[in-house]
């Protein structure tokens, strides 16, 4: 059987995500790419990946960098995450802090800064494996959420199924 990729492609969206900012220091500026290919990998050692399509911009420089950090976006940062998908937003105003040697974004939910473990084929797609050496988390907001080719909001749950349990 032979699968359409727009196809697979509007399936597998169907698997709600958060939304992240990958980002590291090309050694003259701070890059990023919005991803929501991220994937807890273990907790010994601690290890994450990320999918970088080989064509994108961000893949020579993570493939580059010693370092990067995951910025896990909360919902009032949907700017953010259009800006580092390509669709640029000329007054947004973006502040980085660095965390253990890498670029984080200044007011995300979280993030996690891994120094690259390595790099492994993933079809059109490279598969970055970093081993996390330092993370920080907010107390507030909600996590921003991708579905179906839209961001979204977690909702509040259901008083009758909050009744229920």
């Amino acid at each position: 059987m032979t699968i359409d990729p727009r196809e697979y492609r509007a399936t597998i969206g169907l698997f709600a995500t958060g939304v992240t900012v990958i980002t590291a220091d090309d050694g003259k500026q701070v890059r990023g790419m919005t991803a929501n290919s991220l994937t807890s990998v273990s907790l010994d050692p601690l290890l994450l990946l990320v999918c970088v399509d080989r064509k994108a911009r961000m893949a020579p420089v993570i493939s580059a960098a010693t370092h990067f950090a995951v910025n896990i976006l909360r919902t009032d940062q949907e700017a953010i995450a259009r800006h580092f998908a390509g669709r640029l937003q000329p007054d947004l105003e973006i502040l980085f802090t660095e965390l253990a040697g890498a670029p984080v974004l200044h007011d995300s939910l979280a993030a996690l800064v891994c120094r690259r473990d390595r790099i492994l084929d993933g079809g059109d797609h490279v598969i970055v494996l970093g081993q996390v050496v330092a993370l920080r988390r907010s107390s507030k907001g909600e996590p921003l959420l991708y579905f179906a080719g839209s961001y979204r909001q977690l909702a509040e749950p259901s008083p009758t199924l909050a009744a229920a349990d």
